[in-house]
C-alpha cells in the first residue's frame, strides 16, 4: 500500500470497521511522514482528520504504518512476517499487559497492502537514538519492558502465542558475513571487540542452543531509542515502547542489553550496565517471576549481548549503500553495542 492510497473514505472504512466510527464520515485529511530514515521496516504517515459532524469516540488524528515500498529491509520484514507479527501482539498482547501501548483502530493483515491504524500518540517526544538516551531513561525502559515480560515468563500464556518464533534466524549467516563486516565496520570497533567477534563466529551453534535451554518470555528484539517516545518535558508518565514487529519468544535480558548497549549514551553507560540489568530484574521479581536467580540474569545479559550482535553482522550488507541518518546510526549502533559487550565481559560464557 502507498501513502497516496491513504484516502478519505479508506479512512472511513478503517475506521468503521474497527468500531471506532457509526454514523460520522471522514471528509478531509492531513497526511505528513513521520520519523523519516528512522524505521527500517515500515513507513509512518500522521493523519489529521475532518469529519462531516462530530461523534463521540472518533480520532482527531491517527498514525498509519504501512511496509517499505523495496529494498533488502522490506525483503526482511517479508521474511519476518512483520506485519502479520505486530498486528496479532496487537490484538492478542497489548490488552493483557500493564504497559501503556497505542490502541490499534484497524490493520490489513493480508499482502500486498499491510496497514495498520493506531492511535496518534505525537504530543509525546520521540527519541532519537544518534543524539542517545540518559542513564535515567534506560532505567524507566527495562522496567517498562519488565512489567510486560513478567506477564508471559516462561508460563502458558507464552506457550498459546505459537505464531510468535524463538528465533529470527539473524544469527545463521554470521560465519559467512563477520570476515565482511570486519572490512566494512571495523573501523568503528577496538581489538577487543573484534576478538570477541572472531570467538562468537566459532560457536554460533552453541550460542543457539543455550538460548534454546534458557528461560523465555516476550522479546522486543528491537529495542532501542528510535521506538521509544518519552513524556512531554515536564510531564510525568510511561515511556512507550512502540513498534513490535520482529517480537519472539526468547530470553528476556537481550532487550535490556540492546536498549542499554545501542542507545545509551556510552559516557553514561559505562561503569553501571549491571545497576541497569538489576532495575529490570528487580521488576521481574516484584512483578511475580519466581525461580529465576540473579547469577541467571547475569548469564542471560551476557548470552543476549552475544546474540544481539548477531544483528548488526547480518544487515550490515544492506547497510553499505545507506547514507544520511541511515548511515550514521548504524555506525552509532555497531561502535556502541560492541563496546558495552566487552565492557560486560559477555565472551566469558563463551566456551574456551
Amino acid at each position: 500500500m502507498h501513502v497516496s492510497e491513504i484516502t478519505h473514505q479508506w479512512l472511513t472504512h478503517a475506521l468503521r470497521e474497527g468500531g471506532s466510527l457509526k454514523e460520522a464520515a471522514v471528509i478531509s485529511i492531513d497526511k505528513k511522514i513521520i520519523g523519516e530514515a528512522k524505521g527500517f521496516l515500515s513507513s509512518v504517515v500522521r493523519v489529521k482528520i475532518d469529519y462531516d459532524h462530530k461523534e463521540e469516540g472518533a480520532p482527531e488524528s491517527v498514525v498509519v504504518k504501512l511496509e517499505p515500498e523495496e529494498g533488502g529491509f522490506k525483503d526482511f520484514g517479508d521474511e519476518m512476517h512483520a506485519f502479520e507479527r505486530e498486528i496479532r501482539f496487537y490484538r492478542e498482547v497489548a490488552g493483557n499487559v500493564p504497559v501503556r501501548l497505542p490502541k490499534l483502530y484497524y490493520a490489513v493483515d493480508e499482502p500486498p497492502a499491510y496497514s495498520i491504524v493506531m492511535e496518534d500518540l505525537s504530543h509525546y517526544v520521540p527519541g532519537d537514538q544518534l543524539s542517545g538516551m540518559h542513564s535515567a531513561q534506560v532505567m524507566k525502559t527495562v522496567e517498562e519492558i519488565a512489567r510486560l515480560q513478567a506477564k508471559y515468563w516462561n508460563n502458558e500464556e507464552l506457550e498459546k502465542l505459537d505464531w510468535m518464533p524463538e528465533f529470527n534466524g539473524v544469527g545463521l549467516d554470521y560465519v559467512q558475513k563477520w570476515p565482511s563486516f570486519v572490512k566494512r565496520f571495523g573501523f568503528c570497533i577496538d581489538d577487543r571487540a573484534v576478538e570477541l567477534g572472531n570467538k562468537i563466529s566459532r560457536h554460533i551453534d552453541w550460542k543457539k542452543q543455550q538460548i534454546l535451554s534458557r528461560q523465555k518470555t516476550i522479546v522486543h528484539f528491537d529495542l532501542r531509542e528510535d521506538n521509544l517516545m518519552f513524556p512531554p518535558a515536564g510531564e510525568e508518565g510511561p515511556i512507550l515502547i512502540l513498534d513490535w514487529q520482529v517480537t519472539i519468544r526468547g530470553i528476556g535480558a537481550m532487550d535490556v542489553f540492546r536498549v542499554m548497549g545501542g542507545s545509551e549514551i556510552p559516557v553514561e553507560r559505562k561503569g553501571h550496565q549491571f545497576e541497569i540489568l538489576r532495575k529490570w530484574y528487580d521488576t521481574l521479581i516484584e512483578e511475580g517471576v519466581s525461580n529465576y536467580s540473579w547469577d541467571e540474569a547475569v548469564y542471560d545479559f551476557r548470552l543476549g549481548a552475544i546474540s544481539y550482535l548477531c544483528i548488526p553482522v547480518h544487515f550490515h550488507t544492506a547497510a553499505i549503500e545507506s547514507v544520511g541518518r541511515a548511515q550514521e546510526l548504524i555506525r552509532a549502533i555497531v561502535t556502541r553495542t560492541f563496546a558495552s559487550a566487552v565492557e560486560i565481559d559477555a565472551g566469558s560464557i563463551l566456551p574456551d
